[in-house]
């Protein structure tokens, strides 16, 4: 019996060493409109934060964690201080705990030792609405609960690149810019959950016929006589049988009163052969305009870490 208890304490002192007791975990995945942010801190961090072992019997029970949870998601969002796109935010409404351990429903009530070597996953989710997600700050203001030795290794997630931001007492701040503001695949997603639709101001209406705008009688345009009665005029008020019956060759209204065949087949053809080009090149355009971005954002070299304005 004593050599397993030396040998459960000998487990219990590795793990713990492993997983260092002052070292946490963050995984942040901005999405154009949702931001989640999955904080990972061992029980003895967590009782740091606020009290869980409400009996004072120097042990703590999965009972005693549940009931804690609401007290660590207030704390987190007072002192842990976020902005979206430059405005003041929660870490977010909706939480989750998770605890990272085998059969988590069955542990019996952990002791001290013990505390270092058990892991919680704390995960919070921002919808943000009616705005894209540009930028967002986060600040920690938790060390001096939980001592400058306090480490968070902080992973940010986004269209595959992942990018390593470590958080101490020394650097508790970073501002991060997702590209979403500028990139032309979520500007064309924005336009048509919007409802809106492309303008086009080159498009020009199809022409009118001559004789329509010169106020011609549709008597005149098709060659026949004007019933008894009717008064067939041009747009000047004189009848169009007395201009045409004295007009020389080649004057306006002998042309006037000639057919016209508009041509109205050949236009729109064009016209739809045209929209069809644009639209190709303006997806090339996109494309290409993509590569160049992801190829930006891979090979810069410039630090992401800076202050927040303020």
């Amino acid at each position: 019996m004593k050599s397993l208890r030396f040998l459960a304490a000998f487990v219990m002192a590795h793990s713990a060493s492993a997983h260092p007791a002052d070292q946490s975990e963050m995984r942040v995945r901005p999405t154009p409109h949702k931001l989640e942010i999955r904080l990972t801190f061992n029980i003895l961090t967590l009782s740091r934060f606020v009290g869980i072992d409400t009996d004072g019997d120097m042990k703590i029970s999965l009972e005693e964690l549940k009931a804690a949870q609401a007290g660590i998601a207030t704390y987190l969002n007072q002192h842990i201080h976020v902005e979206i796109n430059r405005k003041k935010a929660l870490l977010g409404t909706g939480v989750q705990f998770k605890p990272l351990w085998p059969d988590a429903e069955q542990t019996a009530p952990m002791t001290e030792p013990e505390y270092a070597a058990r892991n919680m996953d704390v995960t919070f989710v921002q919808t943000i609405d009616g705005q894209v997600l540009e930028d967002f700050w986060l600040g920690f203001e938790i060390f001096e609960q939980t001592g400058p030795m306090q480490t968070i290794r902080g992973v940010y997630e986004q269209d595959g690149r992942i990018e390593e931001v470590p958080f101490s007492v020394q650097q508790p701040e970073y501002l991060y810019d997702t590209g979403f503001g500028e990139d032309p695949f979520v500007q064309e997603a924005e336009k048509k959950a919007k409802g809106g639709k492309p303008a086009m101001a080159d498009e020009e209406p199809p022409a009118r016929p001559a004789a329509m705008l010169a106020g011609a009688s549709p008597y005149a345009e098709a060659g026949t006589a004007a019933p008894t009665g009717t008064a067939a005029t041009l747009g000047g008020g004189m009848p169009v049988a007395s201009v045409a019956a004295g007009a020389p060759a080649g004057n306006l209204a002998v042309k006037l009163a000639a057919p016209i065949t508009p041509q109205v087949a050949p236009a729109a053809s064009s016209t739809e052969r045209w929209w069809f080009v644009r639209a190709v090149v303006l997806i090339i355009l996109l494309v290409v305009g993509r590569k160049i971005q992801l190829n930006a954002r891979n090979q810069a070299a410039r630090p992401r870490r800076r202050s927040r304005p303020r």
